[in-house]
C-alpha cells in the first residue's frame, strides 16, 4: 500500500501476507522516504504539481499474475512512482516446483501433520484443503480417502478429458448410475453426494440435481476442490445431454443485481478540505493565514460546527478543514458545498491540475472539496499527539443512508401524524358538542347527588359519633377493670409482705432454748420457701393467663374485623347493584353535529 511519508513524500509499504506462504512474500518492503528532498522534488513526490493528493498515476497496478489475479483480496500491490527513489522493490519469488505438476509419479512417504511445505500449496489434497478436523471415529476411513485421492487425481484436472474425470474413483460409482438415466429422471433423482463420503455429510440426501450442485459449489469446509470438480462435472455432463442444472422452466423470473456493493469509506464527522488559505510570510519568516472565524464567515450559509487549519515548520501550510455535525444532515452540508465547489470549478481536480492562487483584482480564490483518508493524513501530517484532528473512517451506509432512511421513515410517520391530528380535531369537535350536552345534564345530576350526599353525610356523623360514645363507654369499663385488677394485685403482695415479714420476726426473737431456736428458724425457712415456691407458681400462672388473655382478647378482635370486612363486602355489593340499577342510558349524538 502507499502511504504519505513524514517528510511530505510517499512510503511503499507491502502487507504482512499470510503464514504458511513462501519467506520472500511475507515480508516487509523496505520503506522510502523523500522527506530529504529539496522542496520541489518533494512537491513533486507528493504530486507532481503540489496537491496535497497523490494523482491517479503513482498508485500500483495489480499485476495480473500476482496474487490478487488470484483471488486473493489481501495481497500487497506493487507502488509505482515518477521518482526512482519512491520505487518500491519486487516482492521476491520463489523458484519452479521441482517435480510440476507431476504429483502421481512422486513417491508417497508418510505424511506427518507439521509437514507444510510446498506440496500443501500445490497439491490437491481435499483433507489438506480443510483445516478442521475430523473425529477421531474417522481417521482411519479418513486418512484411507485421502491417500486414494492423491493417487487418482490431481489439480491439473484440465488436462484430462471429461470421460477421464468421470472415472476417478469418488465419481465412478455415481456416473455409472447416472449414464443409465434420462435427463427428466436425474433432475428427480434423489441421491447421496459421492464428494461427502466416508464424511460428515455423507448420509444427507438432496432431492434434484440443482439441490446437489448448489452443495457443491458452496462447500467451504472439507473437500473443497472435490467438490467444485463435482460440480463442474455435472455442468459438463448436462450440458452436454442438451440440458443444463436448473430444470427448463425454472429461469424466469430471475436476474443478476449488482456486482458488488455500493457501500464506500468516508471521513467522520463529515469535513470540506479548503484550500489556498495561506497569507503572507509575517515577521519571523512563517507564513500567515486565515483565522477561524474569517473562515467560518465565507461559509455562514452552511451548518459548519468549527475550523481548523493545518501548521508545520514554516507556518501556516494554507490547507484549512471544515468540520460539519456528526449526522446525516451534517454530511448531507458538507456533500451539498462539495458539489457547489465543483459547480464553479474550484474543486479538487482544478486544484490539482489547473489552480488559480489569484483572481483578477488581486483576491485570493478559495478551493474545496469533500475530506478524504489521505487528506486528513496529509492535515495532520505535523500534529502529532493530542495536536492532531481525531477523525474516523465509517461506512456511507451506516452513517448517511441508514440515517437518512430512518428521517424519511419518520418523516413519513410525522405526516402520518399531522393527518391523524387533522382527523382527530375534527372528532373532537364532534365530541365537544356532544360533551357540552352531556356536561348540562351531568350538572343537573351533580346537584341533585350533592343534596343526597349531604344527607348521607349527616346520616354517617350520627352513626359515627354513636359508634365514637359507645367505644368511648367500653373502654372506660375496661380501663376500670383494669385499674381493679391492679388494685387487687397490689393487695395480693401486700399480704404476702406482710406474712413474710411476720416469719422474719419470728426468726429473730432469740427467747427459748437452742433446740426451739433451731425448730423456730427451720420453720420459718420452710415458710419462706413455700412461700417463695406459691409466688413462681403464681407468677406463672399469671403469665399463661394474660397470655391466654391476650390471643383470646386477638382472635375477638380478628372476629370483629372479618365482621366488619364482610359488611362492608354486604355493603358495595349492595351499593353497586343500585348503581347498576339506575345507570344512566347511553347517549347517541345526532348526525347532524
Amino acid at each position: 500500500m502507499v502511504y504519505p511519508g513524514p517528510g511530505g513524500g510517499w512510503e511503499t509499504i507491502e502487507n504482512k501476507k499470510k503464514s504458511g506462504q513462501t519467506s520472500g512474500r511475507g515480508q516487509w518492503a523496505p520503506r522510502t522516504s523523500s522527506s530529504n528532498a529539496p522542496p520541489a522534488t518533494a512537491r513533486q513526490a507528493w504530486n507532481g504539481n503540489g496537491s496535497s493528493r497523490p494523482s491517479g498515476n503513482n498508485w500500483a497496478q495489480p499485476s495480473g499474475r500476482g496474487p490478487a489475479a488470484r483471488g486473493n483480496p489481501r495481497a500487497s500491490s506493487q507502488a509505482r512512482s515518477t521518482e526512482p527513489g519512491l520505487q518500491a522493490p519486487n516482492p521476491a519469488v520463489t523458484p519452479p516446483l521441482l517435480n510440476g505438476w507431476q504429483w502421481a509419479s512422486r513417491p508417497r512417504p508418510s505424511r506427518p501433520e507439521s509437514n507444510n511445505d510446498d506440496v500443501a500449496s500445490s497439491c490437491f489434497d481435499p483433507e489438506m484443503d480443510d483445516p478442521q478436523v475430523e473425529d477421531s471415529s474417522d481417521d482411519d476411513d479418513l486418512n484411507d480417502d485421502d491417500d486414494d485421492m492423491s493417487d487418482d487425481y490431481d489439480s491439473d484436472a484440465s488436462e484430462k478429458s471429461f470421460e477421464t474425470r468421470k472415472t476417478n474413483k469418488w465419481f465412478r460409482s455415481f456416473f455409472q448410475e447416472t449414464d443409465t438415466l434420462s435427463v427428466d429422471q436425474i433432475h428427480e433423482r434423489q441421491s447421496h453426494c459421492p464428494a461427502c463420503q466416508n464424511g460428515p455429510g455423507a448420509i444427507a440426501w438432496f432431492k434434484g440435481l440443482e439441490s446437489l450442485v448448489r452443495h457443491a459449489r458452496t462447500m467451504g469446509s472439507r473437500r473443497v476442490k472435490l467438490h467444485r470438480e463435482l460440480a463442474a462435472l455435472l455442468e459438463e455432463e448436462m450440458s452436454r445431454r442438451g440440458s443444463s442444472v436448473v430444470q427448463p422452466g425454472e429461469h424466469f423470473g430471475k436476474w443478476n443485481g449488482l456486482a458488488e456493493s455500493t457501500d464506500r469509506q468516508i471521513v467522520w464527522p463529515p469535513m470540506v478540505i479548503v484550500m489556498n488559505t495561506r497569507l503572507e510570510k509575517g515577521e519571523d519568516d512563517k507564513w500567515l493565514g486565515m483565522g477561524n472565524q474569517e473562515l467560518l464567515g465565507y461559509f455562514s450559509d452552511y451548518a459548519v460546527t468549527k475550523a481548523r487549519h493545518a501548521y508545520g515548520p514554516l507556518g501556516h501550510r494554507g490547507m484549512s478543514v471544515l468540520i460539519f455535525e456528526s449526522s446525516a444532515v451534517g454530511y448531507m452540508e458538507a456533500e451539498r458545498l462539495h458539489r457547489l465547489f465543483v459547480h464553479q470549478g474550484t474543486d479538487r481536480d482544478t486544484w490539482n491540475k489547473r489552480r488559480v492562487p489569484f483572481l483578477p483584482g488581486g483576491k485570493r480564490q478559495l478551493y474545496g472539496f469533500l475530506a478524504l483518508k489521505e487528506d486528513m493524513e496529509d492535515f495532520n501530517k505535523h500534529h502529532p499527539g493530542k495536536n492532531r484532528l481525531k477523525y474516523e473512517m465509517r461506512s456511507h451506509n451506516e452513517m448517511v443512508v441508514a440515517q437518512l432512511k430512518q428521517m424519511s421513515e419518520d418523516n413519513q410517520e410525522r405526516n402520518y401524524l399531522k393527518n391523524k391530528v387533522v382527523k382527530t380535531k375534527q372528532h373532537s369537535k364532534a365530541v365537544e358538542e356532544s360533551l357540552g350536552f352531556v356536561a348540562r345534564k351531568h350538572r343537573e345530576s351533580i346537584q341533585e347527588n350533592i343534596f343526597v350526599r349531604r344527607k348521607a353525610k349527616e346520616k354517617h356523623d350520627e352513626y359515627e359519633e354513636e359508634m365514637k360514645s359507645q367505644d368511648q363507654f367500653f373502654h372506660d369499663q375496661i380501663e376500670s377493670m383494669r385499674r381493679a385488677m391492679e388494685e387487687k394485685e397490689r393487695e395480693f403482695e401486700r399480704l404476702l409482705q406482710e406474712e413474710r415479714a411476720k416469719a422474719r420476726q419470728c426468726h429473730v426473737d432469740d427467747s427459748g432454748t437452742t433446740e426451739n431456736r433451731r425448730l423456730r428458724k427451720e420453720q420459718v425457712q420452710r415458710f419462706i420457701d413455700c412461700q417463695v415456691k406459691d409466688v413462681q407458681e403464681f407468677e406463672a400462672e399469671r403469665d399463661e393467663l394474660i397470655k391466654a388473655h391476650e390471643e383470646k382478647k386477638v382472635q375477638l378482635k380478628k372476629e370483629y374485623m372479618t365482621k366488619e370486612m364482610e359488611l362492608e363486602e354486604e355493603f358495595d355489593a349492595a351499593l353497586t347493584g343500585l348503581m347498576e340499577k339506575h345507570r344512566p342510558d347511553t347517549f347517541q349524538a345526532p348526525n347532524g353535529s
